[in-house]
């Protein structure tokens, strides 16, 4: 048996939980561990290196699906950095558009709040539950591309 790492150790070392390398194992994004006599996982020492790979590659926004695909081009002794270009630019361009959406809620947010502050205080009626609500368009009556209603 080679020397390696029981799993508590590579987990605390990359700063995962126990569950968390168990569940990598299981998605198949770490290599099987060899096992004692007792059934307790060894880990071998690149074991860690993937684990920070992995936690590195999360942080770009990379999925664990993705992740995978990254990790089979590099087994199949090919470079994943082609992959990973590729991930990276349709992850700017989805970025770019989820700003952009959001900047034109904020505007519409912002035109909300400021005909809120114009309109009159009234006391609450039954008939009306907020009108800052109220005078904004139905969602229903907007136009989809193409000019088609919902």
């Amino acid at each position: 048996m080679s020397t390696g790492a029981f799993i508590g150790h590579v987990a605390q070392a990359v700063g995962v939980n126990v569950q968390t390398v168990r569940y990598y194992e299981r998605l198949g994004l770490l290599p099987r561990p060899e096992r004692t006599a007792a059934g307790y996982r060894i880990y071998a020492p690149e074991t860690t290196a993937r684990l920070r790979f992995i936690k590195r590659a999360q942080a770009l926004g990379f999925s664990l699906e993705e992740i995978r695909e990254i990790l089979r081009v590099e087994y199949e002794g090919r470079s994943p950095c082609e992959c990973v270009q590729r991930l990276l630019e349709e992850k700017l361009e989805r970025v770019e558009r989820e700003m952009a959406a959001l900047r034109r809620f904020r505007r519409e947010l912002r035109k909300t709040l400021a005909r809120s502050q114009k309109l009159p205080r009234l006391p609450h009626s039954a008939s009306a539950i907020c009108p800052i609500i109220e005078i904004q368009p139905s969602p229903h009556k907007k136009k989809r591309k193409g000019g088609e209603k919902r």
